[in-house]
């Protein structure tokens, strides 16, 4: 019989919606939101890094009451 070696590695991701006056800004907040959120394992929160960000439009009042 031999011995292996398996590593598995599973990666999960999670997207917050914030409001700030920068994208350096709406990092940094939504970083706090991490390290805030209980649900999220502390080795999780290790080894988060930004995947990506991008400026939303504001939806409008009658877009925003629509079901989605």
């Amino acid at each position: 019989m031999k011995t292996y070696e398996v590593e598995i590695m599973g990666t999960t991701y999670r997207t917050y919606y914030i409001d700030a006056e920068s994208a350096d800004d709406a990092v940094d907040r939504a970083m706090d939101e991490v390290d805030a959120d209980w649900e999220i394992p502390k080795v999780w929160k290790l080894n988060a890094e930004l995947s990506f960000v991008e400026e939303q439009e504001k939806e409008s009042e009658e877009d925003s009451m629509e079901l989605k």
